[in-house]
């Protein structure tokens, strides 16, 4: 993640966790349910952000270690009572195959097209063979810094078709097993759980 949107995320980290809160309360959880069924136990959510998801993935049993770029949201998700990490997603800071699954829902938007590759590496590294992996995109076809109606600071987005995400993925190692679509607000969410080959 680049430097200017961790500095947005440092900057007003609650002003988007009071944005997003009730997110699976305004969206379908089908998706989410679904990764809880298929993944084993110890789960790496990158890009938690205040750890909305990783409390829920939490709540369902699973053992949640959460790793996000912005030091103010591990705050957040420390706050919470999450096992939370400031960490690179260029640079995991685990073992090999140290996790049944990951979730990274909406995170890896923010990584530029062209640097998407070592993220992409590294998950899959850190998942156990037959590993879940669950990545939540944004539908689209460009890639630069846009601001929201509550973070009106800049943050890098890249968005993507389905059948780039699945190429790039499968060139990473992931076949998909599961698909989903919803459209939250102007753009369809592109939802997708792989398993690691």
């Amino acid at each position: 993640m680049d430097q200017q949107t961790i500095n947005t995320y440092n900057r007003m980290s609650q002003e988007y966790d009071d944005e997003t809160a009730d997110f699976w309360e305004r969206f379908p959880r089908t998706f989410l349910d679904k990764f809880i069924k298929l993944s084993g136990n110890k789960i790496l959510d990158v890009g938690s952000g205040p750890g909305r998801d990783g409390l829920i993935l939490q709540q369902a049993g699973k053992n949640v270690v959460c790793v996000d770029a912005s030091a103010a949201m591990v705050k957040l998700s420390s706050d919470r009572g999450l096992n939370s990490i400031v960490a690179s997603f260029d640079n995991l800071p685990f073992e090999n195959n140290s996790f049944d699954g990951v979730w990274s829902y909406t995170a890896l938007l923010h990584i530029p097209k062209k640097s998407i590759d070592t993220p992409l590496q590294e998950i899959f590294r850190i998942i156990k063979p037959s590993g879940i992996f669950a990545l939540g995109l944004i539908e689209g076809d460009t890639e630069g810094y846009k601001e929201s109606s509550e973070v009106t600071m800049p943050r890098w987005f890249s968005f993507y078709q389905k059948d780039e995400v699945e190429n790039l993925c499968q060139k990473h190692g992931f076949e998909l097993v599961y698909f989903e679509t919803f459209k939250p607000g102007s753009k369809p969410y592109l939802n997708f759980i792989f398993r690691k080959i």
